[in-house]
């Protein structure tokens, strides 16, 4: 018979009290599961909820270059270690080497045959290997590939992250500069983005919960990634919209995507950020290839290394470039409009098309959805996906009539047999998804006027 499945018990419930300054401090939760639903749950006489955010600082390290390095070594190393061992373990025992068990019968002897690993924070080891765990567990859910050992000339063998507890983790400024805090390493310079303060980084009532520390390139350049835990006030969403107030969007190749609503449309054009910087991408990788490389020890000159840092600029410029035209329409979009409708698209079955892989690349469309739903549903605005199996270019938005010859891709413009409207390919195919948008909306309870 089914059995009813229960939660996990709770060793310490959370509470919450509100502080004088209008801030709120959190009590118990230690040991226990569902911290933040717990959090969220004891927030909600206020009005409140929990929002985690994360923000990316450049580090300028000067003196603490090897004792940063030293940390990512360490990471590395007890990472691979802990994968070889579960894999041993398995292989002899047909059972799993867990988190726990590893932490209590092999990581204090692995640290007295490697003095080095005294060195190292300790929330930086059990990350390490709890991130083998997690890759465990996508593989079994299907979610990813076996784990993989971490290499230092790959991105999963160049950092590290620690977790926050005691003040161990600071933002503060001195001597009128900005300095980051980080355990067994000490203070360290960064850099503050453009236009913002320290304010701005972290409010007040805001906590450091964790802090990634990546090496780039192995050019010494190095930057920190802080996740951010917030109260802010939860957000409502409206029971009535306007028609006009529904973005839709059909995205492209050719341009980014036409954005409008039922009344009109706009194409935004594709900046085609590879294309651009393509001339030069490759000429660099034609210098880097005349330059000397042992494939066998995995090491080249000092002009290999020269000519690899410059590729490796050209193509982080590329990715920079995208990255901030899609934060910059992400945010026009969730500040203009109380729903957006797009299409769930197969971005992975599109790639495997070796056509238009290098130009779905370049776009992102999966980045920029990402950045607009996150940026609706912290607004308390409406995000929604349709099916990527309604005809939303083959069917005309006036008369519902089904044209199959649209599905020739070449075709751009068409006449509707039925209604004899002329139809624009990307702009009847925004109002289709629009329309289906709409019958979404209602259908969850949420009232469209016109």
């Amino acid at each position: 018979m089914p059995t009813n499945k229960q939660e996990p018990q709770r060793k310490s419930p959370v509470t919450v009290e509100q502080q004088p300054d209008g801030t709120f401090q959190f009590h118990g939760g230690k040991g226990g599961f569902q911290i933040i639903e717990q959090k969220n749950k004891a927030l909600e006489p206020y009005g409140k909820r929990i929002w985690n955010y994360g923000i990316v600082l450049e580090i300028l390290p000067e003196a603490n270059v090897s004792a940063l390095n030293q940390q990512i070594g360490n990471a590395r190393f007890v990472r691979n270690h802990y994968l070889s061992t579960r894999i041993a373990y398995y292989k002899e025992q047909k059972q799993t080497l867990s988190v726990a068990q590893y932490k209590k019968d092999y990581l204090p002897e692995l640290k007295k045959q490697h003095e080095f690993l005294q060195l190292s924070d300790k929330f930086s080891l059990e990350n390490a290997f709890r991130n083998v765990d997690d890759a465990y567990k996508r593989f079994f859910e299907g979610k990813g590939g076996f784990p993989r050992y971490a290499s230092s000339r790959k991105p999963n063998g160049n950092s590290y992250t620690t977790n926050y507890t005691n003040h161990n983790i600071e933002l503060l400024m001195k001597d009128g500069l900005p300095y980051l805090k980080l355990p067994k390493i000490g203070y360290l310079r960064f850099v503050l983005p453009k236009g913002k303060r320290m304010e701005d980084i972290l409010p007040v009532g805001a906590v450091i919960k964790a802090a990634t520390v990546s090496r780039i390139d192995k050019s010494n350049r190095y930057q920190v990634s802080l996740r951010i835990e917030t109260v802010i006030d939860k957000p409502v969403f409206p029971a009535i919209i306007h028609a006009a107030d529904i973005l839709s969007v059909d995205l492209g190749l050719k341009v980014f995507g036409v954005f409008g609503n039922l009344e009109g449309s706009e194409a935004i054009q594709n900046p085609r950020w590879i294309k651009v910087h393509a001339r030069r991408l490759r000429r660099f990788q034609q210098a880097l290839s005349r330059k000397q490389y042992d494939k066998k020890t995995h090491t080249g000159s000092k002009n290999w290394e020269k000519a690899r840092l410059m590729v490796a600029k050209e193509q982080r410029k590329t990715a920079n470039q995208r990255k901030d035209f899609h934060h910059k329409l992400s945010r026009v979009i969730a500040n203009s409009c109380s729903a957006f409708i797009c299409e769930d698209l197969a971005v992975k079955n599109m790639m495997k098309n070796r056509h238009l892989s290098k130009s779905i690349a370049s776009v992102g469309w999966s980045s920029f959805l990402t950045m607009v739903q996150y940026k609706m549903e912290r607004a308390g605005k409406y995000f929604r996906k349709i099916s990527r199996w309604v005809p939303s270019s083959q069917r005309c938005h006036q008369c519902g009539y089904i044209n199959k010859d649209v599905k020739d891709l070449t075709v751009r413009k068409w006449i509707c047999p039925k209604c004899k409207t002329l139809h624009d390919r990307d702009e009847n195919a925004q109002k289709n998804i629009c329309m289906e948008g709409i019958r979404l909306l209602t259908a969850d309870g949420i009232s469209v006027t016109f």
